[in-house]
């Protein structure tokens, strides 16, 4: 297959395995959250940051240099394998130490037990993580769409006969556990019998020149969680746990057409691009065409959300979760914006300049930690924090843009006229469709999602249809 086909391909079968994990994934939360308290999501929110920063060090960082360098050994692979299992157990053992100071620092002993079991995550993820990005790196997205749909079959099982059965927050942490457990054992399975086995080696030696890539890599990725979730860790603190427990579920919503739909593009897009990081033409062709695809589908789904934020609050969730759906409206915007400047780090890993990711999230985060704190000071209410997560992507976070297409040589006029398109498009779409299900007086919430939701595709894909047809064309090649 070319490398367009394979990346055609790729996107097809990301798309598929995303689709299908999104709908299991929302059919959970919205069966938890009608069995489980805010408090729990918000116990789980917590030790989700503790994890979620520490597996920022799992294998040194070096994990995309495997897809970055397009010659590597069997002894530099197993060697790479070693070093990642290591940082598993080292990981493991750090986070179990640190489970009862956590629990001391919210004053909240229900998060350490449930915090000790979760850090077992490290040493599963590790048995199997080089042979999901060997997958990633060979572009073979059809094994890797039907193990992680597999994977989050089991979780969602595992989820709901746990909180059927009055279990709270360890629903959430035995799913997350099954989970990786599933996705690891199979990745293993597929890498030992097609790409390698490693050897019961380790040479410093067949490191050298993966190490400042990974360091880069591992700062930039902490750095980079510290920012995305240091706005849950101060409401934690500052305004308890059950706050940062409807500013979590609030962010689920907005976050998972980003999380979902965007690594369809990124999985796929990474390897592409560093594939062809010598050809700028190609480059910026791959680049345009991918953010531009990506501005089609999550524009006009934040958009919904942002209108109709209320309903799909109370539909998903449930009573009780009113402050959350007043958040949504505002953390869309937040989402649109960062549909926009996600896509550029895949393009600056591929060129290599790791360190470029990390010190622009170091002034990131340490931007996001001042100001939030700040606020919230001020002003100590959940709902003041998407306005400031907006104010600083409309204005520092513009120079992000300016980054990329310096080093990446990115024509960034025809993204950002194309991106303002959609913007206004969707949001015309979704605030006239809004207005009417208004003036209809639907009284079930169901009745105006639908209604609303098939009157919004009615109008927006004959646009599709007419006006973007360039882009759709192109999904359909395949050579």
């Amino acid at each position: 297959m070319s490398l367009k086909s394979s990346a055609l391909s790729g996107i097809k079968w990301t798309t598929l395995s995303t689709v299908a994990q999104t709908g299991i994934q929302l059919a959970q939360l919205a069966i938890l959250a009608r069995l489980l308290e805010p408090s729990d999501f918000g116990l789980m929110a917590i030790m989700m940051i503790v994890i979620g920063f520490s597996q920022a060090f799992m294998d040194m960082g070096i994990s995309n240099a495997i897809i970055h360098r397009q010659n590597i050994t069997h002894d530099q692979l197993s060697s790479l394998y070693w070093l990642n299992l290591s940082s598993g157990l080292v990981l493991f053992a750090v986070v179990a130490a640190i489970s009862p100071l956590v629990g001391l620092f919210y004053r909240e002993p229900r998060i350490t037990e449930p915090m000790l079991l979760l850090s077992f995550v490290f040493v599963i993820v590790a048995l199997g993580n080089q042979y999901r990005i060997l997958c990633q790196k060979e572009l073979q997205f059809n094994k890797m769409a039907k193990i992680d749909i597999t994977a989050s079959v089991s979780s969602f099982i595992v989820a709901v006969v746990l909180a059927v059965y009055g279990y709270g927050v360890y629903a959430l942490v035995v799913a997350r556990l099954t989970e990786s457990s599933m996705s690891s054992i199979l990745f293993l399975a597929v890498g030992l019998k097609e790409h390698h086995r490693p050897k019961l080696i380790y040479r410093h030696a067949d490191l050298k020149g993966f190490y400042q890539f990974g360091l880069y890599q591992m700062a930039e990725r902490s750095i980079n969680y510290i920012s995305a979730n240091f706005d849950k860790l101060i409401i934690g603190k500052m305004l308890g746990i059950q706050a940062v427990g409807f500013y979590n579920m609030a962010w689920q919503l907005i976050i998972f057409p980003l999380a979902k739909i965007n690594p369809i593009l990124n999985r796929v897009t990474f390897p592409v691009y560093a594939k062809v990081q010598n050809d700028s033409v190609a480059l910026n062709r791959y680049y345009s065409f991918s953010v531009k695809t990506l501005s089609l589908v999550t524009v006009p789904l934040l958009a919904f959300l942002s209108f109709f934020a209320a309903d799909v609050v109370l539909f998903v969730f449930g009573e009780g979760w009113e402050t959350s759906a007043t958040l949504v409206t505002v953390l869309a915007f937040v989402g649109i914006l960062k549909a926009l400047g996600n896509p550029g780090g895949a393009i600056i890993l591929a060129k290599g300049r790791a360190d470029v990711g990390f010190w622009w999230n170091m002034i990131w985060a340490v931007l996001v930690v001042g100001v939030i704190y700040g606020v919230l000071t001020l002003v100590p209410q959940v709902e003041v924090v998407p306005y400031v997560l907006l104010a600083l992507s409309l204005t520092i976070g513009m120079i992000w843009h300016w980054i990329v297409a310096r080093i990446a040589s990115i024509a960034y006029g025809p993204i950002v006229i194309h991106f303002a398109k959609i913007i206004i498009i969707s949001f015309i779409i979704t605030g006239v469709s809004f207005v009417l299900i208004t003036s209809l007086n639907l009284e079930r919430v169901l009745s105006r999602l639908a209604v609303g939701g098939t009157l919004c595709a009615a109008i927006y894909l004959p646009y599709l249809f007419f006006f973007e047809r360039e882009i759709l064309k192109h999904l359909q090649r395949e050579k």
